[in-house]
């Protein structure tokens, strides 16, 4: 039996990220981002976690997908968002950490993978057509131009775009994409949330889920059931 273990947003807390993967035992581990930026962090938190991504990001059979946070100090004079600290970069970047191998988006089976979640409106008004969402994605990443429209932040989260990419996307503005499943964090809640057609849910069974819950929540894929599995971390009797 294949499975991936898909992680939410960790926010300096990967002690528990490392217990949920000793417990789950998967083939493959993915990350959706959002390593730093605890509540009151400081820079000895942020070493700390910086050290733990360069180690984590070596091993072969985890992906580790970039979220806003991530950004905020891979590329912090366009991207700073709240939590950033320039004490908190130096820290970060002193560790020597390659931005440049963290992933915008991976696809597990048909469920793509980012940190935020492809909106509709966003797909719809920068996609070409006929363009599937894989070909839009690999062209908006390939130039540098249309990747800082990856990055667009809306008035949900204070910037001043017309459409979310897929580090920014709220939950509240997140709209499906036919026929596309979809898994993401960003958005936290004390509840994993479900949507179909654009109808907020708090089941665990639809095909766009967004699991960050202050990683009190996990996602494990069967690869041969083709299942996605939403897990509680205080049901599994995890704990730091």
């Amino acid at each position: 039996m294949t499975r991936t273990l898909i992680i939410p947003d960790i926010h300096n807390n990967f002690g528990l990220a490392e217990t949920i993967i000793d417990f789950e035992k998967a083939d493959e581990v993915i990350f959706l981002g959002d390593y730093f930026d605890s509540y009151d962090s400081g820079p000895e938190t942020a070493t700390q976690t910086a050290e733990w991504l360069k180690e984590s990001m070596r091993k072969e059979n985890r992906i580790h997908l970039i979220g806003n946070h991530d950004l905020s100090y891979a590329d912090p004079g366009r991207h700073m968002c709240s939590g950033y600290e320039a004490v908190k970069e130096h820290a970060i970047n002193k560790v020597g950490i390659v931005w440049e191998q963290l992933w915008r988006w991976v696809w597990v089976d048909d469920w793509l993978c980012t940190h935020a979640g492809l909106s509709n409106e966003f797909y719809k008004a920068y996609s070409k057509k006929g363009e599937d969402i894989n070909k839009f994605l690999l062209r908006m990443y390939g130039e540098k131009e249309t990747e800082e429209t990856l990055y667009s932040v809306s008035g949900f989260r204070g910037g001043q775009d017309p459409h979310p990419g897929i580090l920014w996307c709220d939950w509240r503005e997140f709209d499906v994409i036919p026929k596309v499943k979809q898994i993401f964090g960003h958005t936290t809640s004390d509840v994993v949330r479900g949507r179909v057609e654009n109808k907020y849910k708090t089941k665990y069974n639809f095909d766009n889920l967004c699991i960050d819950t202050g990683l009190q929540h996990y996602a494990v894929y069967d690869h041969d059931e083709g299942r996605m599995i939403i897990k509680s971390v205080s049901k599994m009797g995890l704990k730091k």
